[in-house]
């Protein structure tokens, strides 16, 4: 790759003033790699000019009664005319004494030596100019391997991106960042995620100047949404009452303190969405020694989150996933295939959110739905094909690529990452 000196310098003097950038200009700087090569020319010459010189003049005044002969009886063209000699003479007498003879050959050791002399004061000349902005350059290149690495960097980005608060192998939201351009997506966490270099460190037990300062850190102000990611990856259908990395009265706060800091900067009020399940909840009372305090219960899920703060929106994977699944059945019986332990973990789970969202049978024809503790067994119930209209619930992109291997279409199984990410793209689109 062809690397412009101006623009490097140009991105290096923001480092050095501590300005945003964008990821491209991050990307430029930091895959920039010096090559110290010389012209094999000039190598040549640091070798062999001296010794070679030294040693062909030495020639020339020890042997010269046998080399004088030689040399007048080569061309008269390798002779200077008398002109051009005191010219070259003139040159000599400066660097050191006169040849006096007109032959180039009695001329070939100056001329090697101090051409040698003058490549190598335009080498240096040439060497330091190149050092004194390389080393700026690579004191920016050092400067913004720590930022990033700390997350730390202030990023200029697209008009409307997205602000991910993501916790540790968010797949959807590694998905959606390769969905995008990468000055469409910061990803704010704890650590830096593998999948990107575009993000910013943030501890969701910090304190609330911490959450202005990485929000401003990822160009917050023209920023399009908020995200949230609270639910783990592998519970992302039917999850149990605790299967969240991020607790619903955290994420309380988070919302709380966001709209804080647009009120207190005078920012316009920008969308918040979560992923997560509804019924997540933290529950605190009052009680005394011997009973609990009349009307002192509070409980807060991320449907009262949602319901509390203006402009959030919740995106449940587990209704996204049921909506597709009472799409696809269309009136049929809808029956739940699983181990004895799967069918404890999320029967009762799976028709309680059915029954929330309306479904009602009217048809005597059945639709088989599998989901299991382990997809392993999922997946040798799907490739048994034992069971008729059966469809899968899958959440690992292992096991939907051993289905597709196996001449499952993307149809005959529902795949919960791509189903939520669509959603997530079209509300995320609509901000």
């Amino acid at each position: 790759m062809n690397y412009s000196k101006k623009q490097l310098l140009e991105i290096a003097k923001k480092v050095t003033n501590c300005e945003a950038l964008t990821p491209n200009e991050v990307k430029y700087l930091l895959e920039y790699q010096t090559e110290e090569k010389e012209h094999g020319f000039i190598t040549w010459l640091k070798d062999w000019a001296v010794p070679l010189s030294l040693a062909f003049g030495f020639s020339l005044a020890t042997f010269s009664r046998v080399l004088d002969p030689l040399i007048e009886q080569l061309p008269g063209w390798t002779n200077l005319s008398p002109e051009l000699l005191a010219g070259v003479d003139y040159l000599w007498s400066i660097l050191s004494n006169p040849i006096e003879k007109q032959n180039i050959v009695y001329h070939l050791p100056n001329l090697v030596l101090y051409s040698f002399g003058i490549v190598g004061i335009k080498s240096l000349l040439e060497r330091l100019e190149r050092k004194t902005w390389l080393d700026k350059v690579l004191d920016a290149q050092e400067i913004l391997k720590v930022r990033v690495k700390n997350g730390e960097q202030n990023w200029q980005m697209k008009k409307g991106h997205s602000l991910l608060f993501v916790g540790k192998g968010d797949f959807i939201a590694e998905q959606f960042i390769e969905d995008h351009d990468a000055d469409e997506v910061v990803t704010i966490a704890e650590t830096q995620q593998s999948f990107t270099e575009v993000w910013s460190q943030y501890n969701v037990n910090s304190v609330y100047d911490s959450l202005k300062t990485v929000v401003e850190r990822s160009s917050g102000k023209t920023a399009g949404e908020y995200l949230f990611f609270p639910v783990k990856d592998l519970s992302l259908f039917l999850p149990n009452e605790k299967d969240y990395d991020l607790s619903p009265y955290k994420l309380d706060i988070l919302c709380q303190n966001i709209r804080s800091m647009e009120r207190e900067k005078k920012w316009k009020i920008k969308p918040i969405i979560i992923i997560g399940d509804k019924f997540h909840s933290s529950f605190v009372q009052s009680e005394d020694q011997k009973k609990i305090i009349p009307k002192s219960e509070e409980e807060i899920s991320l449907l009262s989150i949602s319901q509390r703060y203006p402009s959030i929106q919740l995106l449940d994977p587990t209704d996204i996933v049921l909506q597709k699944i009472i799409e696809i059945a269309n009136g049929r019986e809808i029956v739940f295939r699983a181990t004895r332990e799967g069918l404890a973990e999320y029967k009762q789970r799976f028709y309680k959110r059915l029954h929330l969202l309306g479904y009602k049978p009217v048809k005597k024809k059945i639709l088989t739905i599998g989901y299991d503790l382990f997809e392993d067994q999922t997946e040798q119930q799907t490739l048994s094909k034992k069971v008729q209209d059966y469809y899968p619930v899958v959440l690992s992109a292992s096991v939907r690529d051993a289905l597709l291997r196996n001449g499952y279409k993307k149809d005959q199984f529902l795949y919960v990452p791509e189903l939520v990410l669509q959603t997530i793209t079209q509300s995320a689109d609509k901000q």
